[in-house]
């Protein structure tokens, strides 16, 4: 196994591939440049580093935000609070200077993609399939509940806002939780001990569980 460089050249390195990603984009920088720029030799940063996007994932997670944990035991609060924080934090700086580019990187390059996201997105959808899972316990949301499907319900309207550079409106990530809820809302507890009845009668659903009340709101959604 190769020896880690030493503090001063990984840093060197890592603070060469940031600057030189954030004048000319990953496609436009090379670990030739990166070589040059940081004093440390192309056959050392091939040692550490498998590949060019490797090493500029890497470059890239220094710059992230700290994510805070929501564990107030409502997880309908805490979805909605994790939310206006994507919403509404600030990203530092410098990556609001290269994201645009790192974006549009990841769209041509799908394993770039995966990677990328792995190390720097899925803390925030890790922590919201937690809270999400906890809601299906509590019986707040219906069991059966595809994950992934969620996860993009309710990261979507967030995330776009946020690749297109605009503000996200104060009030998007509640209307947003509170229409997955109304949408996707388990049995109540007094449903639950009578079988799961509504009006002195059993809930009729569609084959994905949502019930004649969810199909009704949804209509009126759209």
């Amino acid at each position: 196994m190769a020896r880690p460089p030493s503090a001063k050249a990984h840093e060197a390195v890592l603070s060469a591939a940031l600057k030189l990603m954030t004048d000319r984009g990953i496609e436009g920088t090379s670990v030739d440049e990166i070589a040059q720029l940081s004093g440390v030799s192309k056959a050392t940063i091939y040692k550490h580093w498998s590949s060019k996007d490797v090493l500029c994932i890497e470059a890239i997670s220094r710059l992230k935000c700290d994510q805070p944990v929501f564990d107030s035991g409502n997880p309908r609060v805490d979805v909605t609070g994790l939310l206006q924080h994507m919403a509404h934090s600030k990203k530092p700086e410098a990556l609001s200077r290269i994201w645009p580019r790192v974006i549009g990187y990841a769209a041509s390059n799908p394993e770039f993609a995966k990677a990328f996201r792995a190390r720097i997105l899925n803390g925030h959808r890790d922590q919201l399939a937690e809270l999400l899972q906890s809601a299906i316990d509590q019986g707040e949301l219906r069991a059966g509940l595809d994950m992934d499907m969620a996860l993009d319900v309710l990261l979507g309207p967030i995330l776009y806002r946020r690749f297109m550079q605009t503000a996200v409106p104060p009030d998007l990530p509640t209307y947003v939780v509170d229409s997955f809820w109304h949408l996707n809302a388990g049995a109540l507890p007094s449903q639950r001990a009578n079988g799961d009845q509504s009006n002195g009668g059993p809930i009729k659903r569609r084959p994905n569980g949502a019930s004649k009340h969810q199909i009704s709101l949804s209509r009126r959604i759209r």
